[in-house]
Parts: C-alpha cells; sequence; structure tokens
C-alpha cells in the first residue's frame, strides 16, 4: 500500500471518528444508512446500492439438492418454488471474499439436507464482500442484512414461515450480518455465529454487531480471537447466549502460524491466504459442519476461562455441560470452553 492510501485511510478514520462530512444513503424497500456514530466503524464507508452489492439467495431442498433455485421477494418465484412454511429454514452467509459457490457452504448445505427436511437457502452476497476494501465490505453487511431481512418477511407472508422456524449461520461477516436480519425480525429463532468478524467489530455497540438480542437463541463458535496484530480475523469477547472457546478460542491445533502465510496476504493472493493463515477462522466452520452429523457431543465446559478448564476446575457435568455446534441447548447459557482433535475428526470422544 502507498504512502498516498496510507494517509487516505487515515484521513477517512479520522473524519468518520469526528463525523466530519458525515452522510447517509437511502434504498427503497431498505431504508437509510448512515455513517455517524456508531456507524463510523467502517472507516466513514456508506454501504453500495442493492444492485451493487448484487445479493443472490439460492434455495435448496431435498427436491433440489444440487441445483438452486433463485429466491426473491417476488410473491411469483416464491410461489413457483419447492420453498415450504412447513419446514424449519436454515439460511448460511459467507463473509468477506467469499461467494456462494465455496466447498464449505456446499458440504454444510449437504450435511444439514442429509439430516433434516429443510430449507436451506445461501446468500451468496459475492459482489459486495469482494469490495477492495475491507471496510466497504464491512458497510455492506447492512444492506446485506436489510434485503435478507425482506426476504424472509415475504416467505412470512407468502407461504407462513414462522420466523421461530428461522436458524441463520453467519462465517465472519456472515455472523454480523445475522445480526443486522434480526435486528429487523422479531423473534428470529435462532443465529449462529461462526468466529464472527472482530476487526471493525469488536467491543462496538450491540446495534454495530451481533448481541443476544437478535434472536430468541445466539450461540458463537470463536476460534480465531487474537488481535489483529497478530493476524487474528475473529472476535474474542461474548457476543451470544452461548459463546464457545474450542481451545481457547485463539489458536486451533493443526493450523500453521500467521507468519509462514503473511507473505500471501501482501501478494494479493487472498483466497490462498485463507486457506492459509485464515485456517484458525475457518476451523469454526469445520467444526460446525461435523457437529451436524450428530457423531459426537463436542461437549463444552461453562467455566470462567481456558486457564481454569485446562486445571480441571470445571468439569463437565449437568448444566455445566453444553453442547456445541448445530445441536447446541438454548438453556445452557455462559461461556464454554473445550479442546478438539487437530485433524478430522475434530470432535473429542
Amino acid at each position: 500500500m502507498s504512502l498516498f492510501s496510507n494517509l487516505r485511510t487515515a484521513v477517512i478514520a479520522v473524519a468518520a471518528v469526528l463525523n466530519i462530512g458525515s452522510k447517509d444513503v437511502c434504498y427503497e424497500g431498505l431504508g437509510c444508512f448512515s455513517n455517524e456514530t456508531p456507524f463510523n466503524n467502517a472507516a466513514g464507508s456508506l454501504p453500495q446500492s442493492p444492485e451493487e452489492v448484487g445479493v443472490v439467495f439460492m434455495l435448496y431442498t431435498r427436491n433440489s439438492r444440487l441445483s438452486p433455485q433463485i429466491l426473491s421477494t417476488e410473491p411469483a418465484l416464491i410461489r413457483a418454488s419447492y420453498f415450504s412454511g412447513h419446514r424449519k429454514s436454515v439460511l448460511i452467509v459467507h463473509g468477506f471474499r467469499d461467494d456462494g459457490r465455496e466447498d464449505w457452504l456446499v458440504d454444510m448445505k449437504d450435511a444439514l439436507l442429509q439430516m433434516e427436511d429443510l430449507n436451506v437457502i445461501i446468500v451468496d452476497w459475492e459482489k459486495g464482500a469482494g469490495a477492495l476494501e475491507y471496510n466497504q465490505a464491512v458497510a455492506n453487511c447492512r444492506v446485506v442484512g436489510a434485503m435478507t431481512a425482506r426476504l424472509l418477511q415475504a416467505l412470512n407472508e407468502q407461504r407462513k414461515a414462522r420466523y421461530s422456524d428461522m436458524h441463520i449461520i453467519g462465517h465472519s461477516l456472515g455472523a454480523h450480518v445475522a445480526g443486522y436480519v434480526g435486528e429487523r425480525i422479531a423473534s428470529l429463532g435462532r443465529i449462529t455465529g461462526l468466529d464472527p468478524a472482530g476487526l471493525a467489530f469488536e467491543g462496538k455497540p450491540d446495534n454495530v454487531r451481533l448481541d443476544p438480542s437478535d434472536a430468541d437463541f445466539v450461540d458463537v463458535i470463536h476460534t480465531d480471537g487474537q488481535p489483529v496484530t497478530s493476524l487474528g480475523f475473529g472476535s474474542s469477547k461474548p457476543m451470544g447466549d452461548a459463546d464457545f472457546y474450542p481451545n481457547g478460542g485463539k489458536d486451533q491445533p493443526g493450523c500453521k502460524s500467521a507468519e509462514k502465510h503473511l507473505i500471501k496476504l501482501i501478494t494479493g493472493k487472498f483466497k490462498s491466504f485463507q486457506k492459509g493463515v485464515g485456517c484458525d477462522h475457518t476451523r469454526a466452520r469445520d467444526y460446525f459442519i461435523e457437529s451436524i452429523y450428530n457423531r459426537c457431543n463436542f461437549s463444552a465446559s461453562k467455566c470462567p476461562d481456558f486457564d481454569a478448564f485446562i486445571r480441571g476446575d470445571c468439569p463437565c457435568f449437568l448444566k455445566y455441560c453444553a453442547r456445541m455446534g448445530y445441536y447446541a441447548n438454548p438453556d445452557h447459557t455462559g461461556s464454554f470452553y473445550l479442546v478438539t482433535n487437530g485433524t478430522a475428526p475434530f470432535c473429542v470422544q
């Protein structure tokens, strides 16, 4: 990055903090979005238009496992689809520089449909997530959340789908997209945050990030809670009713050190970088997908911190033992710790 680019980014950040040149944008049916406090977390960036963000909702059911049907708020498209209001619905939202065709999304969709008769909707916001500047993608999350909320409202109106039967699973920035949906949909059933993005969100007010009020049950898996200076992508602070910290929530066994992969980020090879240094960040997805198959419980202990857990101060029994992943119990709230294997199967029997 050039000296000019660094100065430009710094000026934008300072201006956002001071509300210099603050403004907003409005989009039909979605409302208005401001960059004033507390939404100065994106360094002054405002959400791009729905056309620029380009959200595509891909519906998969047991009748359409391989070829998705495209959904929108148009009643005719909803009526012509396999979507059923009698089934539970699971929406999956990717994060920065991902798209709806990623292997992990396909694997999660396949696991869900194998285990249950569901409506599975992949929220593909590749254009909005692929912004050159991370802060632009951060701002775009708000429009993606608003568009997704409108879809759920249309499904409720057209197919009598109950909000309590809707579960949104979001990885990284996708976790905060889910939070923005929950801000607009009362009594949303569940949100699962898979290592919610920390940069631009950690320590921010509840309405800026994922928080427990966004759904009836919010569970979060933290796997990369290192500071951004240590190339940590995720968050470390609790954001849900139940927060799980496998292996302490920072470094995951089987993932190499960040320094070995930094050159890939510097040279712009982001996908390769994700598979390297992003291993800790993406491991939350691996744990969750494995949990869907219900072969092992991912038992976790309620504990003050990881050190206390390692010392054996928090035995896993009765109300102090929770289950991480797809089958997490809403009755178990607080912070939970567990260890995993370094390779699949990750769950320790």
